[in-house]
């Protein structure tokens, strides 16, 4: 098991564990209400530099060169600069020059934005690993903490994540849908 920077070549692979993570998100993200569509604007933007899902912000954990699971993580002060890209293009997309994606993180926090693992190499620890990764960069680059939003009907994956030092913080509602804000001090 070994866990690396992705790459552009890694979209493929990742952009399904993306989606697993994220659902509905993904539609607010691209402006499509087609899930198909969505993929295939989220394999693009993978590719690029400079947005929120892009390469640059992922880190890929790979078992047996399999790719098993992905992190993507960002400064919450650059949220509105990774948005803006996908912002223009779902504009254009949707039809809507005033298409917003809402904002997920503080300005003050390191985010952890998608965390996925494979349903075929899940149970082996490979969240923690990937969530632990995320904390040493956010320590490295000098954030006193990190944070993450969980759906509020998703009491297991909180549980998870308060194991992992996690505490909730507020609620947020993004897409329909109602978020538990949790940071962790690093």
């Amino acid at each position: 098991m070994t866990i690396r920077p992705a790459i552009p070549g890694d979209a493929p692979k990742v952009v399904p564990l993306i989606l697993q993570a994220i659902g509905a998100i993904a539609l607010v993200l691209t402006g499509t209400d087609d899930t198909e569509e969505a993929a295939s604007v989220l394999r693009d933007f993978f590719g690029q530099e400079q947005n929120r899902v892009s390469y640059e912000n992922t880190l890929v954990l790979e078992e047996d060169r399999e790719v098993a699971g992905l992190v993507i993580f960002y400064d919450g002060a650059d949220a509105h600069k990774l948005d803006a890209p996908l912002e223009r293009a779902a504009a254009r997309r949707s039809g809507r020059s005033d298409y917003q994606i809402p904002t997920e993180p503080e300005k003050s926090e390191f985010y952890l934005d998608t965390l996925s693992v494979s349903p075929g190499h899940q149970r082996k620890g490979y969240g923690g690993r990937l969530v632990e990764a995320a904390c040493d960069r956010a320590r490295c680059l000098g954030h006193p903490r990190i944070a993450l939003l969980v759906e509020v009907d998703s009491p297991d994956t909180r549980r998870l994540y308060e194991r992992f030092g996690f505490r909730a913080d507020y609620t947020k509602r993004i897409a329909r849908q109602d978020y538990v804000h949790m940071v962790r001090d690093l």
